[in-house]
């Protein structure tokens, strides 16, 4: 992963996040590390002047990333400092584009934070962009090497949702130990659909040679995925990021708000096309 981009609005949350994005970054030698404010909700009064209250912002950001602990090999000139004052998602969507972006990092308080606080709005509008993988990361969460990634599937449709190629790199680039997991109480994954989808799945990430369970006890799939994270002692969630319309689906649908709200590893949201 070359450039990593940190959308931040200066919370608590967004600290633990670009130390989070820092540390990853450094652990796999990225190239470049991008702070960005969008300031498209300053104050009306008494900041007509763009130019002025971008350098602000930008200075700002500075001194944001003068407080994180920037471990070896990374530097401090390789961190980059925009601001505008277009929306968050537009904004994103504009850097990921002009920077080769990898993985977009930003951070998460749990349910409440995802309708009621800036933050939260800011992180769920990246996603429905799905501009790139986006990482999030619980708050207080601190970053240390991931030995273990798990990709949650409803063995649906698999050929054709599963960011295969998006998961091997991912999981390849970070060396760490892939699990594949199905939630099914009702049936226990024996459906002749489910069956064919998961000998397909296994074939897709053949190479990565990943542990597959399927979690048959009476839970609900939230819940289900996060006694196995604890169960296996697993690092990083992956999740498919198919298209705007699955964004709202999993923002807006009670499983995925209950897993990013119990969940206390982070979130990644994976594009079907893989990025540098």
């Amino acid at each position: 992963m070359k450039n990593f981009l940190i959308p931040v609005d200066f919370s608590d949350v967004s600290y633990t996040a670009a130390q989070y994005a820092v540390d990853m970054a450094a652990h796999l030698h990225a190239e470049k590390v991008i702070f960005y404010h969008s300031y498209a909700h300053r104050p009306a009064e008494g900041y007509d002047e763009h130019a002025g209250y971008q350098q602000t912002t930008l200075r700002h950001l500075e001194k944001m990333a003068s407080k994180l602990h920037v471990p070896s090999p990374l530097s401090v000139e390789q961190f980059i400092f925009l601001a505008d004052d277009q929306p968050v998602k537009t904004g994103v969507e504009a850097i990921v584009a002009r920077h080769a972006i990898s993985l977009i990092v930003m951070g998460i308080a749990g349910l409440s934070d995802i309708e009621n606080t800036l933050i939260g709005r800011n992180t769920m509008a990246v996603a429905e962009s799905g501009a790139a993988p986006l990482l999030i990361v619980p708050r207080d969460h601190a970053f240390k090497p991931v030995n273990k990634v798990v990709y949650a599937t409803d063995l649906k449709n698999v050929e054709h949702v599963t960011p295969a190629a998006s998961i091997i790199r991912f999981a390849s680039q970070l060396e760490a130990e892939t699990h594949v997991v199905h939630v099914d109480p009702a049936t226990q994954g024996q459906t002749p659909e489910k069956i064919l989808g998961k000998q397909e799945i296994l074939k897709m990430l053949e190479s990565l040679h990943p542990v597959f369970e399927v979690i048959s006890e009476p839970v609900n799939k939230a819940e289900g995925i996060f006694d196995y994270v604890k169960r296996n002692h697993i690092d990083l969630i992956l999740m498919a990021s198919r298209n705007y319309g699955f964004f709202r689906r999993l923002f807006h649908s009670s499983v995925s708000k209950k897993l990013l709200n119990i969940a206390d590893v982070p979130v990644v949201l994976l594009k079907n096309r893989p990025v540098a």
